[in-house]
This record gives structure tokens, sequence and C-alpha cells, in this order.
């Protein structure tokens, strides 16, 4: 049985990649600001707090592998998204779709759900985290790409009603393997 549950495994992975393109994703998000903002139940608190006036600027490597299927203009695909601060790096399963409007893209992401993090502790958990990134960039080159975005954190377990957000520049590199070649 185990053997069958294997080769079942293998069979999902592979299959995928006969259709799609592989897609890697390496950038440096720079916060612009990192806030959170609270619903109180009888008050909405709009303002929000910055935390980067206390702390100063610092920069997020992160890193995505895909599964990517092109319609035209539109690209879709899943694959796995993540950050690391060095001792401490975690991802994620991820969904995206992204709109190429040369030299403009438009990307939206959601992912979530389940967590593998190593460093200082190595695991995995599952959580009702859902984290949805929306992200412009303008497109210098066909790999290269700079801009901004925004990413929250709502739902995380024991902060009902406070959603963490960032607002930050991004520089990445797009690196489409294309399976053709």
């Amino acid at each position: 049985m185990k053997k069958i549950v294997f080769f079942g495994i293998i069979i999902l992975m592979v299959i995928p990649g006969v259709f799609a393109q592989v897609r890697l994703d390496l950038a440096i998000d720079i916060p612009v600001t990192i806030g959170i903002t609270a619903d109180t139940g009888d008050d909405t608190i709009d303002e929000s707090i910055n935390f980067l006036k206390d702390i100063g600027t610092f920069t997020f490597p992160t890193a995505m592998a895909a599964y990517q299927w092109s319609f035209g203009p539109v690209n879709t695909g899943v694959g796995l998204k993540g950050y690391s601060m060095i001792i401490e790096s975690v991802f994620w399963p991820v969904i995206y779709a992204e709109v190429d409007l040369s030299p403009i893209v438009i990307h939206a992401n959601i992912g979530g759900l389940g967590f593998l993090y190593f460093g200082l502790g190595t695991g995995t958990t599952t959580s009702s985290l859902i984290i949805p990134d929306f992200h412009i960039a303008y497109k210098f080159v066909k790999t290269f790409r700079l801009g901004i975005g925004a990413m929250a954190l709502p739902g995380i377990d024991g902060l009902e009603g406070i959603t963490p957000y960032s607002i930050y520049l991004t520089g990445r590199f797009s690196i489409l393997f294309d399976k053709d070649k």
C-alpha cells in the first residue's frame, strides 16, 4: 500500500510539469510600512501603527518556485513561496494570477494554510492563516522587475480582529524555464 501511495504522489508531481513551465522568482522586498489595524467590535481603529519609525528599514529575501500556465498575457500558477530571515525561513503553498501588460506587470497571489519552517526551529504546521499579496511592477528586461506591493496577514490564531500588514518596494528576478528547450 505504501508503494502505491508513493507512486501516486510521484505521478501527481510529474503530471503538471508536462503541461506547465517551471518558474522561479527571487526577490528582495523592502518594507515601506509595517503596521497593524484592529477592529475592536465596538469600534474600528482606522489608524495603523507603523513599526518602521522605531526600528528602521530592513530587507526580506523571498523566493517562489511554481508551475505556471500561460493564457496570452495572463499567467496562472501554483507553487511554494517563502521568506528568509537567515536564522529562520518559512515557506507556504501559493496560487497566483499575473497580467503582463509589458512593461507593467500586475501580480496577485494568495497562500497559506500549511507552513514549512527551518532555521532555529524546524518543522511543519497548519493554520487558518491565508496570506494575500499584491504587487505592480515595471519590467525593465525579460526577467527583472521593480515595483510596489502590499501583503496582509488576516486571521492569525489568537489575534482575531487584528490584521498585520506591509506595504513594500520590491526588486525581483522572474525566471521562466521553457519546457520546449
